[in-house]
C-alpha cells in the first residue's frame, strides 16, 4: 500500500491535489481531529465517519461496528464509502483508483478481523 500511495502522490501532485504526505503533515498538528491522514467528521459509540475534501472530489468513509443477529456471532464491521465528484478530474481519478480502493478496503477489513 505504501508503494501505491507514493505512486499516487507523484501523479496527483502534478494536478495540484492533496498528497498523502501533505495530509500526514496535517495529522501531526495537535489541534487537528484526524485518524491517520483522514479528517474525522463524526463519531458516536458505534460509528466513525472519516474523509477529506479536495478540488476534484469529496469523500467520506463510514466504519460501523455492530453486533450480529445472534449473541454468539460477535461484532461486525461495515465500511461504506461515498464520493462526490466535482469535475472531470474527479470522475477520472475515481475511475482509476476504484479497483485499488476495493483491494485496500478488503485487505484492511481482513487485517481488522485477524487482530480483533
Amino acid at each position: 500500500m505504501g508503494k501505491l500511495t507514493r505512486v499516487r502522490d507523484v501523479i496527483v501532485a502534478g494536478f495540484g491535489l492533496k498528497t498523502a504526505k501533505h495530509l500526514a503533515t496535517l495529522a501531526k498538528d495537535a489541534q487537528s481531529d484526524r485518524v491517520g491522514i483522514f479528517k474525522i467528521y463524526s463519531t458516536n459509540e458505534t460509528e466513525i465517519v472519516l474523509g477529506e475534501d479536495d478540488k476534484h472530489l469529496d469523500f467520506r468513509v463510514s466504519v460501523l461496528c455492530s453486533y450480529g443477529p445472534a449473541p454468539e456471532s460477535g461484532r461486525q464491521l461495515t465500511v461504506s464509502t461515498v464520493v462526490h465528484c466535482h469535475n472531470l478530474l474527479g470522475r477520472t481519478y475515481l475511475f482509476i483508483i476504484a479497483p485499488f480502493h476495493r483491494v485496500v478496503v478488503k485487505a484492511s477489513l481482513r487485517h481488522a478481523a485477524r487482530v480483533g
